[in-house]
């Protein structure tokens, strides 16, 4: 969105007294990039259909990057506009990279395709033979592999030195990798200037889109005022996105927020975030089978004896981990054989239902006491759970993908800033 646009959107909007952003906005048309091209360039398959900072997109291009978007089944149901949206991040990635400096040397192409070709279990060869049957070029293949890696050195380089990925969070992420699920959302978002000559309006009206509940309130304001690529299509990002790339103020909110939620303003470089939440699901990754448990148990003569129960809210009070648990234990019980606290690693598929029941709705260092097992009352704590047996994910494995995770999150919006700040022209 130009300057002139978006000062002129943000004004009348903020203006509009005593009438909500949304209702303003209702029915509001909204032109995409693609029917703003004119129909004889459109017939050229060389001329330039739009032009990201002065670099041109051709028509030529964009038939090139539907095919190729088709071939690897991510077209989307309006190919050409998918298409456009992808070129246009291939060249701000692109020029970024060159702005700081970065270079694709051919060997890292030759790699790149190798790895994109390996996905599919295919050779590069034979990948790239597959692409010329489907019409696409070699050289739409170079361009997509190039913008991926001189992007994914570029942010690498500026942000994975500030990163820092703990003992204990791999200890965290090995532990509930697969016990619990996998967290995705859907969301739409609005990106307003943080510019000083836009704050009286931008001050206006982020408290009518704080107020916002329904997509389509929310979905006709992107439209209005969004400087983000997803403004067009209603702020709609259009892929189920891991909560966990996410800036932590939004992942923590969402992570419970009820479906129609907004959150923001979100202070970035150059720009307010607000992200409204369309939807979430949850997905378990591991099987059981790869689930170790580890935890510490023992029978307490006596069932729920007023004074076993005591004794046992004492044992709560005094326990934070299974490193306090064998020493409290031996404390309330004196007279307890030695070896009575018995601890146990098993994989999950290997317990009774009776001990899986109990042990799955505990958290580590929380402790079960609802069972009597031969007159006794049986308490349990869990000490931890882990992925573990053939396939599990190394510790290194493990800090690898924290670290990715975490660099995807600055990606993206390192990218909505590029595209928030970019001359995107159509001739």
């Amino acid at each position: 969105m130009n300057e002139s646009r978006l000062r002129k959107t943000l004004g009348s909007l903020a203006l509009s007294l005593g009438t909500a952003l949304a209702t303003a906005l209702v029915g509001a048309p909204v032109l995409t990039g693609s029917a703003l091209i004119p129909a004889a360039q459109a017939q050229s398959p060389f001329a330039a259909a739009l032009y990201v900072n002065d670099d041109p997109i051709t028509n030529y291009d964009i038939t090139q990057k539907m095919r190729f978007l088709q071939f690897i089944g991510a077209a989307g149901d309006n190919p050409r506009e998918r298409a456009i949206e992808r070129l246009i991040e291939d060249r701000l990635q692109m020029q970024e990279g060159r702005r700081l400096g970065g270079r694709v040397p051919p060997d890292a192409i030759e790699a790149g395709i190798a790895e994109f070709a390996a996905r599919a279990e295919i050779s590069s060869e034979e990948l790239v033979s597959r692409l010329s049957q489907a019409g696409v070029d070699r050289e739409t293949l170079v361009s997509f592999i190039s913008a991926g890696v001189i992007w994914r050195e570029l942010v690498r380089t500026l942000y994975a030195s500030q990163i820092r990925i703990t003992e204990a969070q791999i200890d965290q992420a090995l532990s509930l990798e697969g016990l619990q699920p996998t967290t995705e959302i859907l969301l739409s978002e609005i990106f307003l200037p943080s510019d000083p000559q836009f704050a009286a309006q931008v001050e206006r009206i982020i408290p009518q889109i704080q107020r916002m509940r329904s997509e389509t309130e929310f979905s006709n304001a992107a439209r209005q005022v969004s400087a983000a690529p997803s403004g067009p299509s209603g702020g709609r990002i259009d892929r189920w996105v891991n909560i966990q790339a996410m800036p932590p103020q939004v992942s923590a909110a969402m992570a419970t927020a009820p479906v129609g939620t907004v959150i923001g303003p979100i202070e970035m470089p150059g720009a307010y975030a607000f992200f409204q939440l369309r939807a979430r699901r949850e997905a378990r990754q591991v099987p059981p089978d790869q689930i170790q448990v580890e935890f510490r148990r023992v029978a307490l003569p006596g069932g729920r004896s007023e004074a076993n129960l005591a004794h046992l809210q004492r044992i709560r009070e005094n326990v934070d981990s299974c490193v306090d648990f064998d020493a409290v234990v031996y404390r309330e019980f004196p007279g307890l054989p030695t070896g009575s606290v018995e601890q146990i690693t098993v994989s999950q598929s290997e317990l009774s239902s009776a001990e899986r029941t109990e042990l799955e709705r505990l958290n580590a260092g929380q402790i079960s006491a609802e069972t009597v097992e031969n007159g006794a009352l049986v308490v349990r704590i869990l000490c931890r759970r882990i992925v573990a047996g053939e396939g599990a994910p190394s510790r290194e494995d493990v800090r690898r993908g924290l670290l990715n995770r975490a660099l995807e999150g600055q990606a993206m919006l390192y990218l909505e800033r590029l595209r928030a700040e970019a001359d995107i022209r159509y001739p």
